[in-house]
C-alpha cells in the first residue's frame, strides 16, 4: 500500500534536500521528502557551513557559486528564521610566506573574470585590521567580499519547516530499498516503511548518492571524503569571520579544520591527521597556544571523483534528478531554484550540461589522482 503520493520525492533531508523541498512548494509542486536519518543528520550537520565563492574553481564553479550566494539576500525573511548569515569581509584564506604571494595574486585575477565578483590580496596591515588577533608575521590574506558563512542547522531547517508550511511533507527515518522505472521514467520510491508514487525523484542523498543512482541503474560516482575539525573553548571575541581553516561561531568556540581524507567511511577522529592545522591556526593567531580542546569530530563529504558537483537530469531514466557533490551550503539556493526549473520547464535558466552526471559517460571531465585512488581503495 502506498504511504503517500507525490508530484516529486526528494531523497535526502540535509540542505540541497530541504532546499529543493523548499523550492519546489514555494511553486506549488507537491513534494515528499525522505531521510534514512533526520533532518540535517548527515553530512549538512558536520560542516563550516560557508557560502564560499572564492574556494570553487574552475570559473565554471566559481560562477554556479556566485550565482547561488546572490540569492541568500533576504532569505532569513522568507524562512522566517535567523539564519546567522553573515556576508562580506570573510578571509578566504591566511597567507603566511612572501613566497606565496605570485600564486595568490593570480588566483584572485582568474576569478575576476567571472562578472560581479570583488576579491583582492590584502596586505598583512589589512588582514589585522579586520582581525586585530591575527599574527603580524603573517604575509598577506585573499579575500571574497562576496563570500559569507551561517548557521548549517538553522539553514537546513529553516528551509525544512518553510517547506512544510507550503505543504511539503517530511519523512525521517524512511530507508529508501528502490525506485520502481516503467516505460523509462521513474514511478514510484520504495521505502521500508511503504511506497510513495510519484513523477519525479530527486537524489539528494549526499554520500548515499551512489548507492540511489544504482536502483536505476546509474552510475553516480560519489566518494566520501572525511574531514575532521577540532572545536575549541568557548574564545568570545577572539576572532570575529572565519579566516581559512578556522571559524568562530555567535556562543565563542572556534572551529578549527578541516582535513580532508579519501578513508571510505571510517569516522574514526586522528589527532596526529589535524596535527598540522592546529599548529598553523596558533601560526596565525597566537593566542589560541592557551585554548582548550573540548571536541574532536569528523563529517563526511559527498565528493564527485571530479570535484565538481553533479546537478541535474540524465538521460539515462526520465525524471530522474540528481543534486549531490561537495560544496552544499554554498550551492544550497542556487540548487533549490535549478531543480525546480527542471520539474517545472525542462530547463534552467543557468546552463549546467557540465554538471551533468552524463558527463562521466560521455568522458567530459578531468579526474583527479588522488580521488582516482580513493575509488580504487572503496572497490577493492
Amino acid at each position: 500500500m502506498p504511504i503517500a503520493t507525490a508530484d516529486v520525492v526528494v531523497i535526502g533531508a540535509g540542505v540541497r534536500g530541504t532546499s529543493i523541498a523548499y523550492h519546489l512548494a514555494k511553486a506549488g509542486i507537491h513534494v515528499v521528502v525522505v531521510d534514512k536519518g533526520f533532518i540535517c543528520s548527515g553530512t549538512s550537520g558536520a560542516t563550516f557551513a560557508l557560502t564560499s565563492v572564492l574556494g570553487n574553481m574552475p570559473l565554471e564553479y566559481t560562477a554556479l557559486s556566485f550565482a547561488s550566494v546572490e540569492l541568500y539576500a533576504g532569505l532569513a525573511e522568507e524562512l522566517q528564521c535567523d539564519l546567522e548569515y553573515e556576508q562580506g569581509n570573510q578571509v578566504f584564506e591566511i597567507i603566511e610566506h612572501e613566497h606565496e604571494l605570485p600564486a595568490a595574486r593570480k588566483y584572485v585575477q582568474r576569478l575576476l573574470a567571472v562578472p560581479g565578483i570583488r576579491a583582492q590580496v590584502l596586505t598583512p596591515e589589512e588582514v589585522r585590521e579586520l582581525e586585530p588577533n591575527v599574527s603580524p608575521e603573517i604575509a598577506g590574506g585573499v579575500i571574497c567580499h562576496q563570500d559569507g558563512h551561517l548557521d548549517p542547522f538553522r539553514l537546513t531547517f529553516g528551509y525544512a519547516d518553510a517547506a512544510t508550511r507550503l505543504g511539503a511533507t517530511i519523512l525521517p527515518y524512511h530507508t529508501v530499498t528502490g525506485i520502481t522505472v516503467a516505460a523509462g521514467r521513474v514511478r514510484e520510491v520504495v521505502t521500508d516503511q511503504g511506497t510513495i508514487g510519484c513523477d519525479w525523484v530527486v537524489n539528494a542523498a549526499g554520500i548515499g548518492a551512489a548507492e540511489i543512482g544504482r536502483m536505476v541503474g546509474v552510475e553516480v560516482p560519489i566518494v566520501p571524503c572525511r574531514g575532521q575539525v577540532v572545536t575549541t573553548e568557548p574564545l568570545p571575541g577572539l576572532i570575529n569571520q572565519p579566516l581559512g581553516s578556522l571559524k568562530p561561531n555567535r556562543a565563542g568556540p572556534i572551529l578549527i579544520g578541516a582535513v580532508y581524507e579519501f578513508a571510505g567511511l571510517d569516522p574514526t577522529t586522528r589527532l596526529e591527521t589535524i596535527a598540522d592545522k592546529i599548529a598553523r591556526a596558533i601560526r596565525i593567531v597566537p593566542a589560541l597556544s592557551t585554548a582548550k580542546m573540548i571536541r574532536c569530530w569528523s563529517g563526511f563529504r559527498p565528493w564527485a571523483i571530479d570535484g565538481l558537483p553533479i546537478l541535474g537530469a540524465t538521460d539515462a531514466v526520465t525524471g530522474f534528478l540528481i543534486a549531490t557533490g561537495h560544496s552544499g551550503f554554498s550551492l544550497g539556493q542556487i540548487t533549490g531554484k535549478l531543480i525546480t526549473e527542471l520539474v517545472i520547464t525542462g530547463g534552467t535558466s543557468i546552463p549546467i550540461d557540465n554538471f551533468s552526471v552524463d558527463r562521466f559517460l560521455e568522458g567530459r571531465y578531468a579526474f583527479p589522482l588522488e580521488a582516482f585512488r580513493a575509488l580504487q581503495m572503496a572497490e577493492a
